[in-house]
This record gives structure tokens, C-alpha cells and sequence, in this order.
């Protein structure tokens, strides 16, 4: 039953040659159930062995990301890999098929892109100044072209160009033509168009009205067109982006020798980022100019489809399907980097003494077999080289045993939930298994509509039929994780909708009813006998007293099921005690609490379903309430008022041993567990010089996994890993005495403040302390403090009586969303189309549906689905899993490429 507790762990010693030590992580890593032990966690990690690796890994992943970014400008299509684990083993059958080792994909990927890289790099940039120079020749014919439109033909004897330092060409300064009967000057150029405006009114400003400013915008049809020939990025192309267009300005102005505003107008021009431009001084050199910035086009087009075309062809060796691994040669290339990257992040983890590496990893007990296998394989493969051993220890005193769970796509998203809470302690009762169950009944509970529910499965249904095919797009990726979890949670939906008879606030009248009407009478009549098969009568449903009916059921339903829930909680709780070997909580935590909760909260559920199977006709008044027998029980002693629900004496005399009892049990949780945990300690000290057997061998008559082979070499190996291993050890002793060392001193430091009497007593605390992390149970204590051993206790009895009462209060909240869901669904049917189905109006029918259905689908089916299953995981989490779980575990993280493959960031 793994997933009724965590699979059995194992602690191992990898002793591994540097000549193997890439061979055997990467078979590791393809078996992804070993969790590697980093060995020096506060090292930076710029001072490990492998750190240049991880680097140059990065630098690559980098470079194939840029190339991923330049084919989807291209269009170029990249094919990926949707089975990484298929991946992994083509990947090794390809290798053997070209003879090759694995290990030699690294450099061979990475000098193969340096050279392509290069060439890539250089093309890019000579595309975008290419870009850069035809914009510029645009821009410039565009400014000839409009100017000589807005001015005329006669303009070239009417001024002189007031431009400093021009984009294109230039003229001596204050260059003058033949000066007409006025001063006309002018200034041209270019300016972005978003802020064309605000140039505009600054030159006005500038000027104080004395300059004659016009704007028009530059039509890129042309430069388009070339540029989408060139297969360029449509973010690229000036017409569809707003921010790269720009508009052609001329301001013209009269006067003479006004250097002031000449000199303003340029600055204006410099702050804008505008390109300024020179006009021919006769129409002659304006056609020349013209053709020849039509030449000049031309010659950037055809550069533009030669360098993109260049590009393409490069890009286009990296989109090169590679037949036996059906995917493209940069989606391996990027595969095996990552792969390379996880590999030599792990080996990093290890500690080398020469040309060895030794290191420590978890894995589970059954997968022992496997790792000898995978050892004996490649000694097989490789006869020359020694491929190390693994040796079981036992795991250091302080180190807490990862989790792991064997997980299908079933059970995942429910171990999921109870992950998100806290992961579970090593062998605890896993939540999880339960989760399946309740969760979704609780949902149900809630939700319960044979309308509603019945969507939910048939989506939920669609879902799991189609999962293989739906897993391929992105946008049902999620939900196909979910898939399983929506489709209990539609069951239950579902299966509570027909016990409530409740179809969209309709009832369905499937068996008839048994109950039978009064003639000349509203009123029904029992007919004895008869039991309504499934569900409750439709009877019920048009009774004056139904609101009450199914309040007074769906509460009393609730606080059963809390109870119950809440108990069984507490059994789980007893459960771990005795496998743990716990029998100190389990006498003094586990059999209080179970009897307090079972002899009050337990009783009430009782007396629910006792009341419930009583026929209180004709006797409505001897009816007790369950609510005043309970608060009679603690302020009258168990008094009934006269009104019992069995036999007075009896139900009396039962009360007051249960007042009795339940104040028994919370002293009883209170008080011996701290005294005898305490004695524990104190007594405990005799055995506190047993030597520690961390990271000694577990088994020493059993033999490593696998040995290494008889030679020289590999005795000089072994004798370097048991030297090593030795001094590990060592350094553990020493990390401890230090420890208590240090806490030797501390409490002499306490003691040498505190010498008033009433502080003898703490005389005890230097010996326990001694003992400090010797009982723990895999989560070992630091310092033994007898006060805050006490203070625990204390809130952990308080936070159990006082939980129960509040716990079995939280879950009317099944009640109250039964209810909500009821109602809502009611309203919706009554005000949309009720009233149009009653009277027969086809205008409220037909305006009325529409309205109808889109409440149901957005208030019903989404928002009170969403708050529905809010109130279970709190339910879950809160009310169930806080009476047996600890939730301090740590998950159990394997070094797995798959796992590495599947996470890889996909931001491209």
C-alpha cells in the first residue's frame, strides 16, 4: 500500500572513479529514483568541481534560444518533442548506432554552434543596418517628394537650408542661392509620428507664430513590400508598428540672418530624434537625386533578400528533422544541454579526494535491485574501467528521510491538494488516499444537482475520453491534469442531486409518491407501508413546511457526516502512533481524544439518527431537542427536562457519565505525557554515550551493491573512499561535540545569571540537555526546555477541545451551500422562465432563456462551483487532516532527466 504510506527509503554511499562518473549519473539520471545528497550546500557554487560545465551548458542553452527566437520570426517551423522519456531512449539507441559515446555531445553540439552562432550573429546585425540605411533612403526621397509638393516648383530660388549638420549630404554653411524679393528659409526632415503634434506646437512656440510649420505622413507600401519579399519579422514592418513610422515635417520661415531661431529650430529638431534632411538647389539635381535614391533602394532590397536568405539557410540546418529521434536537430541539441546541465549540477553534489568522487544519495529500498543492475551493465560495457560502488548506511541522526509516493495520473491531483497543504511526514498516513473519497463527496454534498452534476460529468467524461488528444493543445493542458478529480466531483454531484430530487430547483416524480392527498383538504396522509426508493418524496417539495424540512435534514446531515469525518481523523491518528511505536501518545493523546470526541460530538450524532427513526405523530410536544439536551448535559448535569429520547433513567445516568468522562479526558491529555517525557529525558541520560552509527555501514556482513574490480588501481580507489568516508565520519563527531560544547557553555552562562531560589529547579536542565536529539523520531530537538514542553501541551489540548466544537460547527457550512445552491437555482428558474411556463407567454420564454442560461452557467456552473470546491479544501485540509497530520515531510526530488526535460522553462 505505498500510497497508503510512503515507500520505504534507503540511504546510500556512491563511491565512483572520475573516469565514470559521467556514465554512471547519466544512467542515474535515466532512472530518475535517486535523489542526489548535496554534500557542501554552503559552497558557492563557483567553487565546485563541475561549475565550467554548468556554465558553458548555460551559454549554449542561450545561444539555441536565440536561434529558436530568430525561426519563429522566420516562420521556420521547429518540430518539438512530446515524449521525453521516448527521447532519452532513441537518444541512446541513436548513439550506439553511429558509434558514438554519449558523453561527446556536449563539445560536438557546442563547436558545431559556435561557428553557426557567429555566422548568425554577423548576418542579423548586417540585416537590421541594412534596415537602418534603407529607412534612412526612404525617408529621404519621401522629404524631396513631399517638399516639392507642398512648395511647388519654384521654391528652389526662394530660400536657403537653415539645417545643422543634415542626415544625408550637406551644404556650407549659410549657403546662399539667388535671394529673391523676400528671405524665405526653411528646415526639413523627419519625426516619429506619435510625436509629430507635440513638435509641431513646440516649433509654434519656439517661433512665437512666426514659423510656417507642415506635417505629412510618409506612405510605407514600398518598404513593406520589400521587406515581407525578404520574409523579414512582421513586428519589423513600419506599417505595423505605430511607434517606427514617422512623419515628414517642413517649417519655413521669412527673415534675414536670424541665427537665434535657426539655431532654437535645430535644437528642437536634436531633442526630437529627428533625421534632417538637404533639398536640391535646381530641378535637375532633384530628378538625380531622386533616381538615385531609387538606385540605392533597389540595391538595399536585393541585399535584404540575400542576407535573410542567408539567415533562412542557416536557420534551416538547425530545422533539419533528425529521422531517428523525430525531432529537429536544435530541439536535441537544446534537449541534450539540459539534460548535460541536470547531469553536471548533480555531480557537483559530490566530494572528490583525487580522482575519485564520493557522495550519498536516498532511493527507494525495492530499487535497490535496479542500481546493481545499472552498475553491473556498465561494468559490462565498460571492463576496463571501474564504475565504483554503492554502499546502504545508515542515515545521519539529524537528517530527515524524503517522502515518495508512487503516483499515477489517477491519484495525482489529489496528492496534489494535501501537497499544497504540507508534505507528509516519512511513513505518515498519507491524506491523499482519503482525499479520492472525501473530497469529492464533500463537493457533491454541496453542489447537489442532477442537472448541474450531470454537466460536470459529461464535460469531466469528455475530458478523460479525449485526454490523449486534447494533451496536445495548450490551452487543456491543465484541465487534463484535473481531469479525474472534476469527474468524481461530478459523480457526487451527481449521486447527491438524486437523493435531494433536485433538478435545477425542479423535482422528478419518478416513483410516485407515498404519500396521498385528503379530499376537500390540503393536507397529505402517510401511506403505511411504503418507502420512497431513492431520494426524498416529491411530496416534500410542494409541502408548506418544505424550507424547514430540508434545513432540519441538510444540517443534521452535515453534523453527522463532520463527526464522523472528525473521528475517523483521529483513528488515522492512533494508526501512525502504533506504527511508529509512539505508545506514549497513543495512551495519552489518542485515547482521550478519541473517547472525548466519540462520548460528546459522537453521542449528538447519535441522538440524531435515534430521533430521526421515531414516529413523533400525535406527540410533536415530547420531542426533545438535540441542542438543549447537549448544553443540559455540562449546566444541569445531564438533566433531560422530561422529555428523554429513550428511557429517562437510562438516557440520564448515560449523560452524566458522559459529563464525567469528557472533563476526565482533557486533564488527561494535559498532564502526563510532559511529566513522563520529561522523567524519559532525565532518565535516559545513562544511555547517552552509545556511539553514534551514522554513515556506518547499515549491514556489515552485506557487501556492496556492486564491488569494484581487483586491480592496483582499484585498490588504491577503495582505499581512498574508505579514507574519506572516515574522515566524513569524523567530522560528524566533532560537528556534535562542538554542538553540545556550545550548549555546555550556554546553560553555564544561564545558571551563572539565575541563582535566585526559585530558580534552583532549573538545575536539571544542563543534564537533559545532554541528551538533547537523542529521542527523537526523525525529527530530533535541538534543546530539551521543559517549559515549552508544557506551554505545547497546553495549547494542544485547548486547540483540540476547543477545535472540536469548532470544527463541527465549520462543517454547516455543507449545509449552508446546499442550501445556497438550492435557492439560487430556484430564484433563476422562477423569475427567467417560470412565469412564461406557467402562463404560457412565449415573449418571456423567449427573452427569458437566454437570461436563464447564462445565470446558471455563470453563477451556478462557475462562480458556486468555484466556491464550493473552496469549502471543501478548507473542509480537508483543516476540519480532517489537522487530527492525525503532521505535514513537516520533505518531498522526495529525484534526479530524473525526464522530470528536468518536462520543467524546462518554455518561454519562446
Amino acid at each position: 500500500m505505498s500510497f497508503f504510506r510512503s515507500e520505504t527509503m534507503a540511504y546510500y554511499q556512491i563511491i565512483v572513479p572520475k573516469e565514470s562518473a559521467w556514465e554512471v549519473f547519466n544512467q542515474m539520471g535515466k532512472l530518475s529514483m535517486v535523489q542526489v545528497v548535496d554534500m557542501s550546500p554552503d559552497e558557492p557554487h563557483v567553487n565546485r568541481p563541475f561549475y565550467q560545465y554548468i556554465r558553458r551548458a548555460d551559454e549554449v542553452i542561450s545561444k539555441l534560444n536565440v536561434l529558436e527566437t530568430e525561426m519563429l520570426k522566420y516562420k521556420i517551423k521547429n518540430l518539438k518533442c512530446s515524449d521525453y522519456q521516448q527521447f532519452l531512449e532513441r537518444m541512446s539507441l541513436y548513439t550506439k548506432d553511429i558509434n558514438q559515446s554519449e558523453d561527446k555531445w556536449f563539445d560536438l553540439i557546442e563547436s558545431t554552434l559556435d561557428e553557426k552562432y557567429t555566422q548568425l550573429i554577423e548576418q542579423i546585425q548586417n540585416l537590421e543596418q541594412i534596415s537602418v540605411r534603407k529607412n534612412t533612403l526612404f525617408e529621404h526621397k519621401a522629404v524631396l517628394l513631399k517638399s516639392k509638393e507642398v512648395l511647388g516648383p519654384t521654391y528652389f530660388t526662394k530660400g536657403r537650408n537653415v539645417a545643422i549638420n543634415p542626415q544625408i549630404g550637406g551644404i556650407p554653411d549659410q549657403q546662399k542661392v539667388v535671394q529673391p524679393l523676400y528671405n524665405l528659409n526653411y528646415l526639413v526632415g523627419v519625426v516619429d509620428r506619435l510625436e509629430a503634434n507635440r513638435f509641431k506646437r513646440m516649433v509654434f512656440r519656439a517661433s512665437k507664430g512666426n514659423a510656417w510649420i507642415v506635417l505629412s505622413d510618409i506612405e510605407y507600401s514600398r518598404i513593406d513590400a520589400s521587406l515581407e519579399s525578404g520574409n523579414l519579422d512582421s513586428d519589423k514592418s513600419a506599417s505595423k508598428n505605430l511607434e517606427k513610422q514617422r512623419t515628414v515635417f517642413l517649417i519655413v520661415y521669412t527673415g534675414g540672418g536670424q541665427d537665434f531661431l535657426r539655431a532654437k529650430l535645430n535644437k528642437i529638431c536634436d531633442s526630437f530624434n529627428c533625421a534632417k534632411f538637404v533639398l536640391p538647389e535646381e530641378p535637375q539635381l532633384l530628378v538625380q537625386k531622386t533616381l538615385e535614391l531609387d538606385r540605392s533602394l533597389d540595391e538595399c532590397d536585393n541585399l535584404l533578400r540575400l542576407t535573410a536568405g542567408k539567415i533562412k539557410e542557416l536557420l534551416l540546418e538547425y530545422a533539419q528533422i533528425q529521422p531517428q529521434l523525430k525531432i529537429s536537430l536544435l530541439e536535441m541539441s537544446k534537449l541534450l544541454m539540459v539534460k548535460e546541465k541536470a547531469l553536471y549540477t548533480n555531480l557537483n553534489y559530490l566530494y572528490q579526494k583525487e580522482r575519485i568522487y564520493i557522495g550519498f544519495f536516498w532511493a527507494p529500498k525495492h530499487f535497490e535491485g535496479e542500481l546493481h543492475h545499472m552498475l553491473h551493465q556498465l561494468s559490462v560495457q565498460q571492463s576496463n574501467v571501474s564504475v565504483g560502488q554503492i554502499i546502504e548506511l545508515e542515515p545521519p541522526e539529524k537528517v530527515l528521510t524524503p517522502t515518495y509516493f508512487k503516483i499515477n495520473e489517477f491519484n495525482y491531483v489529489f496528492q496534489e491538494i494535501v501537497n499544497t497543504y504540507g508534505i507528509p511526514r516519512y511513513k505518515e498516513v498519507n491524506p491523499g488516499m482519503f482525499a479520492v473519497m472525501f473530497f469529492p463527496f464533500m463537493f457533491g454534498i454541496m453542489f447537489g444537482d442532477i442537472a448541474h452534476g450531470g454537466v460536470l460529468f459529461v464535460l469531466s467524461f469528455l475530458l478523460v475520453k479525449n485526454a490523449d488528444s486534447l494533451r496536445k493543445l495548450p490551452d487543456f493542458a491543465g484541465l487534463i491534469q484535473v481531469r479525474y478529480l472534476f469527474l468524481l466531483m461530478g459523480l457526487c454531484a451527481l449521486y447527491c442531486g438524486l437523493i435531494y430530487n433536485d433538478f435545477m430547483s425542479l423535482t422528478w416524480n419518478l416513483f410516485g409518491s407515498c404519500f396521498e392527498n385528503v379530499e376537500n383538504s390540503e393536507e397529505t396522509v402517510y401511506i403505511k407501508g411504503c418507502t420512497y426508493p431513492i431520494g426524498f418524496d416529491p411530496k416534500w417539495f410542494i409541502a408548506s413546511n418544505e424550507l424547514n424540512f430540508f434545513n432540519s435534514f441538510k444540517m443534521k446531515f452535515a453534523i453527522i457526516y463532520g463527526v464522523s469525518q472528525m473521528i475517523f481523523g483521529i483513528l488515522l491518528k492512533g494508526v501512525n502512533t502504533i506504527y511508529f511505536k509512539d505508545y506514549l501518545s497513543f495512551v495519552c493523546e489518542f485515547l482521550p481524544q478519541m473517547i472525548f470526541m466519540c462520548i460528546t460530538f459522537g453521542y449528538m450524532a447519535i441522538m440524531i439518527i435515534l430521533k430521526w427513526g421515531q414516529s413523533w405523530e400525535g406527540r410533536t410536544d415530547q420531542a426533545p431537542s438535540i441542542i438543549n439536551s447537549m448544553i443540559n448535559i455540562p449546566l444541569q448535569g445531564g438533566s433531560t427536562d422530561g422529555k428523554p429520547l429513550f428511557h429517562l433513567e437510562t438516557q440520564e445516568s448515560l449523560q452524566q457519565s458522559i459529563l464525567f468522562w469528557s472533563f476526565l479526558c482533557i486533564p488527561w491529555m494535559l498532564i502526563p505525557k510532559p511529566i513522563i517525557e520529561v522523567i524519559q529525558h532525565y532518565t535516559g541520560k545513562k544511555h547517552e554515550n552509545k556511539p553514534s552509527k551514522a554513515l556506518e555501514p547499515k549491514d556489515e556482513s552485506k557487501e556492496a551493491l556492486l564491488p569494484m574490480q581487483q586491480s592496483s588501481k582499484s585498490i588504491n580507489q577503495s582505499a581512498l573512499a574508505e579514507e574519506l568516508r572516515m574522515q566524513l565520519i569524523q567530522k560528524e563527531k566533532e560537528k556534535e561535540i562542538r554542538r553540545k560544547q556550545l550548549e555546555e557553555q550556554r546553560l553555564k552562562e544561564q545558571a551563572g545569571d539565575d541563582v535566585k531560589p526559585q530558580d534552583q529547579p532549573q538545575q536539571l536542565l544542563p543534564k537533559q540537555q545532554e541528551q538533547s536529539g537523542g529521542h527523537g523520531h526523525g525529527h530530533g530537538h535541538e534543546e530539551f526546555d521543559i517549559g515549552e514542553l508544557a506551554v505545547h501541551q497546553i495549547i494542544e489540548t485547548i486547540e483540540f477541545v476547543l477545535g472540536s466544537i469548532s470544527n463541527t460547527a465549520s462543517y454547516l457550512r455543507l449545509w449552508a451551500l446546499s442550501l445556497a445552491h438550492g435557492q439560487l437555482a430556484k430564484v433563476f428558474f422562477e423569475k427567467c422562465i417560470g412565469a412564461g411556463i406557467i402562463d404560457g407567454n412565449v415573449i418571456i420564454l423567449v427573452i427569458g432563456w437566454p437570461i436563464f442560461l447564462h445565470c446558471t452557467i455563470g453563477v451556478l456552473m462557475c462562480m458556486d462551483l468555484m466556491e464550493c470546491f473552496l469549502h471543501a479544501l478548507r473542509l480537508q485540509w483543516v476540519e480532517f487532516q489537522s487530527k492525525f497530520y503532521k505535514a513537516d515531510g520533505i518531498k522526495f526530488m529525484p534526479f530524473s532527466f525526464k522530470e528536468v526535460l518536462t520543467n524546462q522553462p518554455k518561454d519562446q
